[in-house]
């Protein structure tokens, strides 16, 4: 059995975000892939199914960071694979269907760092910082006295050599 797999990658900009879609078409049919529950798509397909509810905090793909070290301390992705339903001719109980995207499965892949690595990060990694934070411009200060006090002590024995 041999299976013919193509990918069309549709990228379209609105006035709030830019999505990717890719039509995946295996054996003659056609996928969407889109956010569950058709999140941040046109009402038009939340309306052609009956029973969404796109909720962006459980729908969205996010990735959250801590600040100082750029550490992933959770994260998710979400996707939803559709196809089209539409009516065929000859096959009666077709006959009232709307020509809809429908879908299939979403699928969820996350991660969530666990609390005694999170508290490592945090007790040995971003105090840590913190501390450097107050070290940096001490030693700046530092630096500045004695490039003065060598100016001063310069000007001073260049003033004995002229005298």
């Amino acid at each position: 059995m041999k299976f013919s797999l193509k990918y069309l990658t549709l990228q379209i900009k609105t006035r709030c975000a830019k999505f990717i879609i890719t039509y995946i078409l295996f054996s003659g049919a056609y996928m969407v892939l889109s956010y569950p529950h058709f999140l941040y798509a046109d009402t038009r397909y939340r309306n052609g199914v009956l029973g969404l509810n796109p909720i962006e905090e459980d729908h969205r793909i996010f990735l959250d960071l801590e600040p100082n070290t750029g550490t992933v301390m959770r994260g998710a992705k979400r996707a939803q694979f559709n196809v089209f339903m539409r009516n065929i001719n000859g096959i009666p109980i077709t006959g009232n269907l709307l020509t809809t995207l429908t879908p299939i499965i979403w699928i969820e892949e996350g991660f969530a760092l666990p609390d005694e690595y999170a508290d490592i990060l945090t007790t040995q990694v971003v105090q840590t910082l913190g501390l450097v934070n107050v070290l940096v411009p001490v030693l700046v200060a530092i630096s500045c006295a004695i490039l003065v006090l060598g100016i001063i002590i310069f000007l001073c024995a260049k003033k004995k050599d002229v005298v």
